[in-house]
């Protein structure tokens, strides 16, 4: 089966794996001066602006809500970066797709990985904010590996789509970058799923972005465990994507170096 096949060689090569993820962590902030702060300020600024826009400009009444905020910027940063960074991964190693001995499928997963990475990189600064606002860390936390995984899968499973057209329609990248850039605002991080009138709900919740969201906030911001069942239905989910993806990736892959 192909994507058992995928599975397999990811695994046997995860040395590899490993080490393409550090080398992209170090090419991004080679030569400047701050280096792998980006990771943190990038987010920082993004959270003091939001604060200012929804706390005193439309007052839209969350407690503690720049530690709110961040709790669900930081995963969605992860999200929206990796899915445009693993879109153009293939186009951007063509040089690696021309060698018939590389594992082309790492590919997508160096680019969650490293997306991944600078999440983790960036929790320091979160935990920061939530003691800053009296937000305690409580056992719920230790759930926090589980909604990562489900992330991760989650984006796995796109990103391996949208490798796989990236490299027949070239326009496929600014498409979900306008995609992305809606479904931000489709996504419960700058407010609240309660402060939306009900019959919107189905429209958020058919993102499985939201209960991902959701997760992170229930473990890290408000100290209980996430919706088991929503979670495990975004899991389930990001599976048959998984599947399905590297079906199609394999499918493809062969024709991929007679287009790059």
């Amino acid at each position: 089966m192909q994507a058992v096949h995928v599975v397999r060689t990811v695994i046997q090569r995860r040395a590899l794996t490993v080490e393409l993820v550090w080398r992209e962590l170090k090419l991004r902030y080679r030569g400047t001066w701050l280096g792998v702060l980006w990771t943190f300020l990038n987010p920082l600024v993004f959270t003091v602006v939001y604060t200012l826009v929804f706390s005193y400009f439309l007052r839209i009444g969350i407690p503690k809500f720049p530690a709110f905020l961040l709790t669900g910027l930081l995963p969605w940063r992860w999200f929206s970066e990796s899915i445009m960074d693993g879109t153009s991964c293939l186009v951007n190693y063509a040089t690696f797709l021309r060698n018939a001995v590389f594992p082309v499928q790492v590919l997508p997963v160096i680019s969650v990985g490293t997306g991944m990475m600078n999440y983790i990189f960036s929790l320091p600064v979160l935990f920061i904010l939530l003691a800053v606002y009296e937000v305690p860390l409580k056992w719920t936390v230790l759930a926090l590996p589980l909604v990562m995984a489900v992330q991760f899968l989650l984006i796995l499973g796109i990103v391996y789509f949208t490798a796989t057209f990236d490299v027949f329609l070239r326009d496929l990248r600014y498409i979900i970058q306008h995609i992305l850039m809606v479904a931000f605002y489709l996504t419960p991080i700058m407010y609240d799923l309660s402060i939306i009138p009900p019959q919107f709900h189905w429209l958020l919740k058919m993102n499985p972005m939201t209960v991902v969201i959701d997760g992170y906030r229930h473990v890290l911001f408000y100290g209980t465990w996430p919706h088991w069942r929503n979670l495990s239905l975004v899991f389930a989910l990001a599976l048959i994507l998984l599947v399905v993806g590297t079906i199609v990736f394999e499918r493809n892959r062969e024709t991929f170096a007679e287009y790059l």
